[in-house]
């Protein structure tokens, strides 16, 4: 079990505990969905500019091949089988 705090502006941190057990890093986006009144589940959604760093040597490739991947990448995360 881990602990954390929520702030006056409703932040909290993510214990270190729990980031490495789900590999969380910066860039990451969580989503949190609700189930109930008292279970929540997150879901870690990988950073996809970082999945394509140096990934592509190509010259020619635009700026909008590039966001095409990412979103490509985004979507087959958010469809993936839960990770929490």
């Amino acid at each position: 079990m881990a602990v954390s705090r929520v702030s006056r502006k409703g932040l909290t941190n993510i214990p270190v505990k729990v980031r490495r057990a789900l590999k969380i890093e910066e860039g990451d986006t969580l989503l949190w969905e609700i189930e109930g009144k008292e279970l929540v589940r997150v879901r870690v959604l990988r950073n996809p500019l970082k999945q394509l760093a140096g990934k592509y040597a190509d010259p020619d490739l635009t700026y909008d091949k590039v966001e095409g991947e990412a979103d490509r990448l985004l979507e087959r995360e958010l469809n993936a089988p839960n990770r929490a």
